[in-house]
């Protein structure tokens, strides 16, 4: 299977997001904590029911992006947080004056590109990653 780096993960979530009109991340919402709880829980489901599998690639990118969401133990998101500020200048407004909410500055072009270009385990797992979040709304 394929190899997915964190950044081509949050790149292609972003553009998911863009794709259906969410241009927002709002850090201290609760609907937005408890959408990002969904995909941890979403990924470390994926992770239990490939537990047997001999694909290492793709467990070990399944278990970085699971790690990615996992909250901090004050329930933060801060590694995610961490990830979407660092593509600040390319994939949000910078400088933000809503320090909280992340806002996606990435045209609707450029988002359909991104999940177009996407492997096909790549973009089920970004898709449905996306609808767990989307969930909590």
């Amino acid at each position: 299977m394929t190899q997915v780096t964190l950044d081509n993960f949050i790149e292609a979530f972003s553009a998911q997001l863009v794709a259906r009109g969410q241009h927002r991340v709002r850090l201290n919402d609760p609907k937005a904590r408890d959408g990002l709880y969904r995909v941890y829980k979403f990924l470390e489901g994926s992770l239990e029911q490939r537990a047997g599998d001999t694909d290492r690639a793709w467990r070990r990118s399944l278990v970085t992006i699971r790690n990615l969401f996992q909250p901090s133990a004050i329930g933060s998101f801060d590694r995610f947080e961490a990830l979407m500020r660092a593509k600040q200048v390319y994939l949000t407004d910078h400088p933000n004056p809503y320090y909280q909410d992340i806002l996606i500055r990435m045209p609707a072009g450029a988002a359909r590109q991104i999940i177009n270009e996407l492997d096909e385990p790549v973009s089920k797992l970004v898709t449905k990653s996306v609808d767990e979040y989307l969930t909590a709304d």
